[in-house]
């Protein structure tokens, strides 16, 4: 009898198990733009290394992304053109919903409203491919760079090229596509003619903001403010033969930056606690993304 009875709890024991709860997804923490053969895509991570597609949002024609996420609302710049009416590109929106789904909204182009538009006359093709940020005051802003060779007397020595780096202002009420310049320059690099210089990338930095961008010869430059609007200080080299297209961020929880970039056609990265000095071996090829890039932009996947 006590046997039957031992048996029966058993089985009724075993009826009402309740299966162990299934750990919950991390959240994807980080978003990386490629763009290569004419083609933009959008990867997304939790960990910063492994990276998969983001739901919702399919491969479009582009060639500089620069995304940001503000709120519920992911901006996607990309295709920058400079011509003689002025600066601009394509945009495109997408709500962020549960699990990170992206639903497009309709398209637009965005367009930077120069105080003196005969700079875009006077500038260098292809030197425009902005980066975009979220301000302190919660608006957005395109830090971009223009460059002008020696023959435009736009520079402050004769004989030098110079790059520009310069700020605009997100317009109230367009979502994104209306930009107004800032007045003045936020620094001025003079470059041999024959040397580039490579678009820079804002992000915030443990103290203040922080901007990366390749110079002559492969060498990494950071150039810090206080404020993304404010004069720039440049830092000087970081690392030698750092990789192009860098971008960055900050990652406060970790208290660390998250730096990415090109390499051989393969997108490198780098961990460190400061962007003063960066040794150049911290920059490992990530594995398993697709194609060969040739531009590359990490964003921070938050509100």
């Amino acid at each position: 009898m006590r046997r039957g009875l031992l048996l029966l709890l058993v089985a009724l024991g075993s009826g009402l198990a309740v299966p162990a709860a299934q750990p919950a997804a991390r959240p994807a923490r980080f978003l990386l733009a490629l763009a290569g053969g004419g083609t933009t895509t959008l990867l997304q991570s939790s960990d910063g290394v492994r990276f998969v597609p983001a739901p919702g949002l399919s491969p479009e024609p582009g060639t500089s992304p620069a995304p940001v996420r503000r709120g519920s609302t992911l901006y996607l710049y990309d295709s920058p053109s400079l011509s003689t009416g002025g600066l601009g590109g394509t945009l495109r929106r997408f709500t962020v919903g549960p699990g990170g789904r992206l639903t497009e909204q309709a398209a637009a182009p965005y367009e930077v409203q120069l105080a003196s538009p005969e700079d875009a006359q006077h500038a260098a093709p292809g030197s425009f491919a902005p980066s975009v940020a979220v301000d302190d005051a919660g608006a957005l802003v395109l830090l971009y760079s223009l460059r002008f060779e020696p023959e435009t007397n736009a520079c402050p020595l004769a004989s030098q090229a110079c790059v520009k780096l310069r700020t605009a202002t997100e317009t109230p009420g367009s979502d994104g596509s209306v930009f107004t310049g800032d007045p003045g320059n936020r620094i001025v690099l003079g470059v041999d003619p024959a040397d580039s210089i490579g678009p820079p990338a804002l992000l915030r930095a443990d103290r203040g903001w922080a901007a990366l961008l390749q110079g002559p010869g492969g060498c990494l430059h950071a150039l810090t403010a206080p404020d993304p609007h404010k004069a720039y200080r440049n830092g000087g080299c970081i690392t030698a033969g750092g990789p192009a297209s860098p971008s960055g961020l900050w990652d406060a929880r970790l208290r660390e930056y998250r730096l990415y970039g090109v390499a051989g056609g393969r997108v490198v990265r780098a961990v460190t606690a400061r962007i003063a000095r960066v040794s150049p071996a911290r920059f490992r090829p990530l594995a398993a993304l697709p194609g060969r890039p040739s531009a590359v932009r990490i964003a921070a996947n938050a509100p």
